[in-house]
């Protein structure tokens, strides 16, 4: 429990350092380029975990993962929840991460295979919205 506390709290501090005082903005688009978001960073390892846990029947550390990317998704909707686009995604992706949740619990390891399915479709699509919005071509109507 206490290293998950410490997790949060350096999440946040490596989340909102950049805002402190002093310090040298870079560009949004070098810094894209090169330095995938700490959210991103580590839902990927969730999901690589997820992904582990599924291919050896470890339905505890599946469901452990889910919950933590789920917790952190959250967290990262805060701050891009204004867009429409990212609110239906990341409720598909929700969905998604509860559904790989109660699988897991179930031990359904078919059950669990295409809830991770979906989350994965969830992420690519997330992302594909974030860049047509990034650079401008986001459909109007999908």
């Amino acid at each position: 429990m206490k290293s998950r506390t410490c997790f949060w709290v350096l999440l946040a501090s490596l989340v909102f350092a950049p805002l402190m005082p002093g310090d040298e903005p870079k560009k949004a688009e070098e810094k894209d380029k090169r330095d995938p978001s700490i959210f991103m960073k580590k839902k990927l390892e969730y999901s690589e975990n997820i992904l582990a846990g599924l291919t050896s029947g470890d339905f505890d550390s599946i469901k452990e993962n889910a919950k933590d990317m789920r917790a952190l998704g959250t967290i990262e909707a805060f701050f891009r929840i204004r867009s429409p686009g990212y609110r239906t995604q990341f409720l598909i992706f929700e969905n998604a991460n509860d559904e790989l949740i109660a699988q897991a619990e179930k031990k359904n390891v078919e059950g669990v295979t295409l809830a991770f399915n979906q989350l994965t479709n969830s992420c690519v699509n997330c992302h594909k919205h974030l860049r047509e919005t990034k650079t401008g071509n986001e459909r109007s109507k999908r």
